[in-house]
């Protein structure tokens, strides 16, 4: 994250950023309504959604002239919800003093609506960060032993990435959640699931036809393959709540 953050740094990159994050493709969706104030409880945490306009349409207003590049937004003037906004905000939050800095920075690149959008966001995406340092605070994930994980390491983990899911569907909507993290929870879910099915018996429930071939064809290089996924997903989800 350090070397997102300090990218943003000098005013000669701001331009840069607004490059990398209009490169996307068609599927954007515009974020209309942020989390409201900040929850007392993470229980408590608003519930986010969309709504609004999604495709062609009025173009936004171009960037200032010392912005060498297009905006933050899509053909009708609405914010882009992609990996390279996420790493813009990323950039600036990691830093003490950045939610005002971003917020500079956006009123700077953006022309409405998108400008609003984007400050609502960056702020309800704030507010998830501390949400989210606060339960991972109450999570207690061991470290994967490099031999495999446990039976019990697998459950707790599938179970704090649902928890962490629920979180950032109240605080940011499903719509950003998904495009921001859905990829990469499928991955480390599907990798967890892969391998508890290695360590269940041949007999057992979950264990069926293709898998029973599976474990002949390639035996220990399918067990290698799975744990070496099954830790990268442990080593993620025991880094941090991001």
């Amino acid at each position: 994250m350090s070397a997102v953050a300090s990218l943003f740094d000098s005013k000669a990159m701001v331009g840069l950023a607004c490059v990398a994050a209009a490169a996307i493709g068609a599927g954007s969706v515009v974020w209309l309504r942020g989390g409201g104030a900040a929850p007392a409880a993470v229980s408590a945490a608003p519930r986010a959604g969309w709504d609004g306009p999604v495709g062609p349409g009025r173009a936004a207003a171009p960037a200032p002239a010392d912005m060498d590049g297009p905006s933050l937004t899509d053909g009708a003037g609405n914010l882009r919800i992609d990996a390279a906004l996420r790493a813009l905000f990323d950039g600036y939050l990691a830093k003490t003093g950045g939610a005002a800095r971003l917020h500079a920075y956006l009123a700077s690149c953006l022309a409405p609506p998108a400008r609003g959008q984007a400050v609502e966001l960056a702020d309800a995406y704030a507010r998830y960060l501390q949400a989210g340092q606060a339960l991972r605070a109450h999570v207690r994930l061991d470290p994967a032993d490099p031999s495999g994980l446990s039976d019990r390491q697998v459950r707790d983990m599938l179970a704090w990435l649902r928890e962490r899911a629920d979180l950032r569907e109240r605080m940011l909507g499903t719509a950003v959640a998904q495009a921001w993290f859905g990829a990469d929870d499928g991955a480390c879910r599907a990798a967890l699931e892969d391998w508890r099915k290695m360590r269940a018996p041949d007999d057992a429930e979950e264990v069926d036809s293709n898998e029973l071939r599976a474990r002949r064809l390639h035996g220990a290089v399918l067990e290698q393959g799975r744990n070496e996924r099954a830790q990268a997903c442990a080593r993620r989800l025991t880094g941090g709540p991001a």
